[in-house]
């Protein structure tokens, strides 16, 4: 009888000895189990697809299994996840490229353009535009040759009589009236508007003869 109870307890003591299926080498591989898949981009969009000038702008992306993230042209460093925002201003047109790297080594690309308008510039005034009862005067060209013909043009529609010196017949008060010279050495022509109140004002254009 003593040599079977040694007997049972020497398998006793061999089957607690036994070791557990999980081992700490399968824990550690438990998160690239997770992330085993290929990496995928979900979404990459900009707010707006086209801004104005010095406008700032959002950018939002969501990637899958992916080990890294990064944008061209570059900004600062993007991490990964489902859903992520970022602002930018650009200052032209451009087209970002969301690449993604995956934790198998794959790559997934995505792009979106941002168009940028410049920003709305004055509008530029008429030639010569002038305050008073003239509210333009110019002429086609600033230099001519000798007894080559030259337009001018003036606007004065708030006038009740228009003169000119050298003196030419037929002006009148317009919104725009043009007729055309032919000096034959440089000239300066002075036009006078004279409002219903007897105010006038005077306006100068000179034609440079070569």
């Amino acid at each position: 009888m003593q040599r079977y109870g040694l007997i049972l307890m020497l398998l006793a003591a061999v089957g607690c000895g036994r070791q557990s299926p999980l081992t700490v080498k399968d824990s550690e591989e438990a998160p690239a189990q997770a992330n085993a898949g290929p990496v995928k981009i979900t979404h990459f969009y900009a707010g707006a697809a086209e801004i104005t000038e010095n406008e700032t702008v959002g950018f939002c992306y969501g990637v899958e299994n992916a080990r890294s993230v990064r944008l061209e042209p570059p900004v600062e460093q993007l991490k990964p996840g489902y859903n992520r925002c970022f602002h930018l201003t650009p200052t032209k047109t451009t087209e970002y490229k969301l690449t993604a790297e995956g934790f198998d080594g794959s790559t997934a690309t995505a792009s979106v353009t941002v168009k940028v308008k410049p920003l709305p510039r004055p509008a530029a005034s008429a030639p010569n535009t002038i305050q008073g009862l003239f509210t333009l005067i110019f002429a086609s060209a600033p230099e001519v040759s000798r007894g080559e013909a030259v337009t001018l043009c003036y606007g004065a529609p708030t006038a009740i009589r228009i003169t000119m010196d050298p003196p030419l017949e037929n002006l009148k008060p317009a919104s725009r009236f043009c007729f055309q010279v032919r000096p034959e050495t440089t000239t300066t022509y002075r036009f006078t508007a004279t409002a219903p109140d007897n105010h006038i004002d005077t306006a100068e254009l000179t034609v440079k003869v070569r």
